[in-house]
């Protein structure tokens, strides 16, 4: 586990106006403004790009359970929005909304994203211990990623969370005997007891 409040200026940097003017160079278009709760990215989207927010403010926030959400951090003019999905076109992790006071934000898809990661060292340095560091951070929260219902110990569930762990990927485990938001979610589904995990 890591210790984020030691480590939170390097998860959630703020690049100066030199390196944004650099980063600007690498983006796959023109600043997109959002207008107040518009969402620039829903949990689960696939190719989402990260945004380096020029003004206003941007709400990242994963899953909280199953039913809620629940706010990541507030990214503000020199924030880069982000972690490893957004290298790799998998789903995002977190979803991301203009705040109260709307946003500008420069987008990078995947391509562009690993253009200034090698086009500039400095700022590939920052974003990618940022993403590594988030990654992490999600991960322990056990709040993001796929949710897993079943018998704590049992052979075929402790077989997937081996898998999603050694491919490090965040999951939650609910215990179908004992927690109510799985035995809904089953009822919710229509999974029976014999289909479990």
């Amino acid at each position: 586990m890591i210790d984020v409040q030691s480590r939170e200026h390097q998860m959630f940097p703020i690049l100066n106006s030199h390196q944004i003017e650099v980063a600007r160079r690498f983006a796959d278009g023109e600043p997109r403004s959002f207008r107040p709760g518009e969402l620039a990215a829903e949990i689960g989207d696939r190719n989402v790009p990260a945004w380096l927010v020029l003004s206003g403010s941007l709400e990242i926030v994963r899953h909280d359970g199953l039913a809620g959400q629940v706010m990541i951090v507030k990214h503000t003019a020199g924030h880069i929005s982000g972690e490893v999905s957004q290298l790799s076109g998998r789903p995002g992790l977190a979803g991301a909304r203009a705040c109260q006071d709307g946003c500008v934000a420069l987008s990078f898809d995947a391509s562009h994203l690993k253009a200034l990661v090698i086009g500039s060292a400095d700022i590939g340095e920052i974003i990618m211990r940022a993403f590594i560091l988030r990654r992490v951070a999600l991960i322990d929260s056990g709040g993001a990623g796929s949710v897993l219902i079943g018998k704590p110990g049992s052979a075929s569930l402790v077989r997937l969370q081996g898998f999603l762990t050694r491919n490090g990927y965040p999951h939650k485990v609910l215990d179908a005997g004992s927690d109510d938001e799985g035995r809904v979610l089953m009822e919710r589904l229509g999974i029976l007891a014999g289909d479990l995990p």
